[in-house]
Order: structure tokens, then C-alpha cells, then sequence
């Protein structure tokens, strides 16, 4: 097996702890509504489980097609996203119809890395950092779980 590439590595922890963070957060929702029940957990981990999987495979493709011609770095990540939805299309509703897991509880966590991903500019200038130093830091990965 192949050695994980340390920026993939790092930016997957980023989004699984911004997926595990949510999660609580949506897990304790259920509870205060009264709607919490097995079925909300198993849709949560299945989900979380699916989207940190799609971000890693995500992180995986692109350092693989980093280095060659842009224009096929972009049909790589454009073909291997077709891929990734349709594989988390599957999972949700093989958890959903075969698992009669809950709806929501299995499709929010889809979003979760996307919430994360957007707090990034806001949570790196805080850190002092800026565009300038990201792009030399870039290599390294995100330093906010060291």
C-alpha cells in the first residue's frame, strides 16, 4: 500500500474534525428535540463516515494529478467527482432504505466538511495567516491540528 501523502493527511484530519465537531452538535439537537433515537446515531456515523471518505479520496486524486497539465488536473478531479457523488449517493441510500437509518441524521453530515472549508479563511487570519504565507505553507497542510 501506498504511504499517504502528509498534505492529504493533514487536510483529511482538518475536515474529519470539523465533521466529528458538527456531528456532536447535530447528536445533541436530536437529544434536545426528543428525536434522538439508534437510528439517528447510525445515520451520523454513516454519513460522517461517507463524507470524510469522499474528502479523502478527494485529497488522494488531486496529489496524484498534481505536477501534470492543468486542463487534466481538472478533468481528473471533474471525473473523479462524478464518481465520489455517486458512490455517496449509494451509501446514503443503501443506509436510508436497507438500514432504516434517519434521513437526516445520514445526509447533514454530507455538508459538514463544506462548513469547515469555510471557516478556514477566518480561522487562518486569525492565526496570522495570510494568502501570501498560505502559499508557501501550502505544501505543509494545515497547521491547526498541530
Amino acid at each position: 500500500m501506498a504511504k499517504l501523502d502528509p498534505v492529504v493527511r493533514k487536510e483529511t484530519a482538518y475536515a474529519a474534525t470539523w465533521v466529528a465537531a458538527l456531528s456532536l452538535v447535530m447528536e445533541a439537537v436530536f437529544l434536545i428535540l426528543k428525536r434522538w433515537s439508534g437510528a439517528v446515531l447510525a445515520g451520523n456515523l454513516i454519513g460522517a463516515g461517507a463524507a470524510v471518505g469522499n474528502y479523502l479520496l478527494l485529497g488522494i486524486t488531486v496529489a496524484k494529478a498534481a505536477g501534470g497539465p492543468p486542463e487534466k488536473v481538472a478533468m481528473k478531479v471533474r471525473s473523479s467527482m462524478t464518481a465520489r457523488m455517486l458512490g455517496q449517493a449509494v451509501i446514503c441510500a443503501a443506509a436510508v432504505g436497507i438500514l432504516k437509518t434517519n434521513v437526516y441524521a445520514t445526509i447533514l453530515p454530507l455538508l459538514f466538511p463544506r462548513i469547515g472549508i469555510a471557516f478556514r479563511p477566518m480561522i487562518d487570519r486569525k492565526r496570522g495567516k495570510t494568502a501570501e504565507t498560505d502559499q508557501t505553507a501550502e505544501a505543509e497542510g494545515s497547521d491547526l491540528l498541530d
